[in-house]
């Protein structure tokens, strides 16, 4: 089940594992010892001692603490700082810190109604004292928070003394918690154990699930002695948080040995280009970028037979790339497989069309990765605005769509390998390198990024309703039975349009042409995977 695993990483799977089971374990004895025998009784004596005063200074400090630790006022902390990970690409850590929380309230409320124990007789009246009293949620939430923040701190790559910092800042929310349910005699001793163990359920459950770690990986240092270098290619429009990403880069070379990294800032001017010509240059062992569709096209096209490995870290609104591979969508776990995934040879799609050319006049090899076109769909991509992609993602694309329905057909000419030209009054022609679409919607079923094969597909609908009807069946995932669509799988084709049209690679519109001639380039890119 996890043999793809590094054994570090496998370890830390297992202590996870292992820490679920045993606070489990412990929690079902606790229970049992608590509600099934009277062994604990003198234990829970403790709550019918009477600490503090009604009417004394320190019930007011502990019903304050008692307010500000309520079960719903952690959780909201929580799903903020979800929040905050998820705008940061940082998803499996916000589906854990949700998780956990959405576990902690889940189980902490069901096992109250199950169990129905009443609680002792209370200092004071508090709003936060109702309801049955096995288990403490107070404790339950502190436990999940402290926890989280412990994962928080391992996954954002914090330094030793910050992550120490808010260890201890954990221990200390729990001690207190624990030390207030009992003082303000809103639990007995044995509810605010089984909140502990129930918290550390909980925590470890969302953790083990959404691939979050609480501790992190040692250092591993190289056998063979040697330094390897890196360099890193990345879009500061797509980056949102640079220092994070930085210093989760950093945490990854350092763990595993490498030297110093070479950071290559992207230019409005230039998507990568003159970054990945250097990286070239420099020979480097490995190259991460970090970026959209377009960015991790341009560094593909440039690094295409260089025998130098590429991670990608996606950062963009669509990265098929990424999707279509199985690369991970979150940051940190990109980063592990760009240093700790196995270089596998994929193909690109060679590209030629009217331009473009070097300032010296020599042509230019193009490569895109994932699908390229001419016709509608290069339309779309040319009418979507970049400011709205940052505002409802992928919806832009429908939105500038939902335009071009009543677009003009192109009187389209096109030849596949040494085949007879085919001539189709078209809406669309798309090549491909890979089949699948945002929301998993498979647009090319047959298409594979390692069979030496790109893949074809020419809509020529003579109505709205072959339109519709194409669109349904693509939507509901059975593209491979299309009507007025030719599909093939060829080692190159050519289009050949009456006059200039859109094109574009990857997603983005490049320019203009009347002719485009795409040919597979066959294991060209060793790209880093799981």
């Amino acid at each position: 089940m996890f043999a793809h695993l590094s054994p570090d990483r496998l370890r830390r799977r297992h202590l996870a594992l292992s820490t679920l089971v045993l606070s489990l374990l412990g929690l079902a004895v606790w229970t049992w010892l608590v509600l099934g025998t009277g062994l604990l009784d003198g234990f829970d004596r403790w709550a019918e001692r009477r600490w503090i005063t009604p009417d004394g200074a320190a019930a007011e400090v502990w019903s304050a603490i008692a307010v500000v630790t309520m079960p719903g006022v952690l959780a909201a902390c929580l799903c903020v700082v979800a929040l905050w990970a998820w705008r940061r690409r940082l998803r499996n850590l916000a589906m854990a810190l949700v998780g956990s929380v959405a576990l902690a309230w889940l189980s902490f409320t069901v096992l109250k109604l199950l169990v129905g124990r009443p609680r002792p007789a209370p200092v004071m009246d508090v709003i936060t004292q109702h309801g049955s009293s096995y288990p403490s949620g107070h404790m339950t939430m502190a436990t999940t928070v402290a926890l989280m923040a412990a994962a928080a701190t391992t996954t954002t790559r914090q330094p030793a003394d910050s992550r120490l910092l808010w260890r201890a800042v954990g221990v200390v929310l729990v001690m207190v918690v624990a030390i207030d349910r009992v003082v303000m005699s809103a639990h007995w001793p044995s509810d605010v154990v089984a909140g502990l163990l129930l918290g550390v359920v909980c925590a470890s459950l969302a953790c083990l699930v959404c691939r979050v770690h609480v501790l992190p990986l040692p250092a591993r240092h190289l056998l063979d002695g040697r330094t390897r270098t890196c360099a890193v290619i990345w879009n500061p429009s797509k980056v949102l948080d640079p220092a994070s990403f930085r210093r989760t880069l950093e945490w990854e070379l350092d763990r595993r040995g490498w030297g110093d990294a070479l950071w290559l800032q992207t230019k409005r001017d230039d998507p990568g280009y003159a970054m990945a010509q250097e990286a070239i240059s420099r020979d480097v062992d490995l190259v991460v970028v970090a970026g959209g569709d377009g960015t991790v096209r341009v560094v593909c096209s440039e690094l295409a037979n260089s025998g130098i490995p590429l991670g990608i870290i996606p950062a963009g609104t669509g990265n098929l790339l990424a999707r279509n591979l199985g690369i991970p969508l979150d940051e940190v776990a990109a980063a592990a497989v760009a240093f700790n995934g196995k270089p596998r040879a994929i193909d690109l799609v060679r590209v030629r069309v009217d331009g473009p050319v070097e300032a010296d006049g020599t042509e230019r090899d193009v490569h895109f990765a994932v699908m390229a076109g001419i016709g509608t769909d290069a339309r779309i991509m040319e009418k979507t605005r970049p400011e709205l992609k940052k505002v409802v993602g992928s919806a832009a694309y429908f939105l500038a769509a939902a335009r071009e329905v009543a677009s003009e057909p192109m009187e389209l000419t096109f030849t596949v390998d040494d085949g007879e030209p085919q001539h189709r009054r078209a809406t669309m022609a798309v090549v491909g390198n890979v089949g699948m679409l945002q929301g998993g919607i498979q647009l090319m079923p047959r298409a594979n990024a390692s069979d030496g094969l790109l893949d074809l597909i020419v809509a020529s609908p003579r109505s709205y309703v072959d339109m519709a009807t194409m669109t349904a069946k693509v939507l509901g995932r059975v593209a491979s039975d299309l009507d007025r669509v030719d599909q093939v799988q060829a080692r190159k084709v050519r289009l050949e349009v009456a006059e200039k049209m859109p094109y574009e690679l990857d997603g983005d519109t490049e320019g203009h042409t009347t002719v485009f001639e795409a040919e597979v380039a066959a294991g060209a890119l060793l790209l880093m995977q799981e």
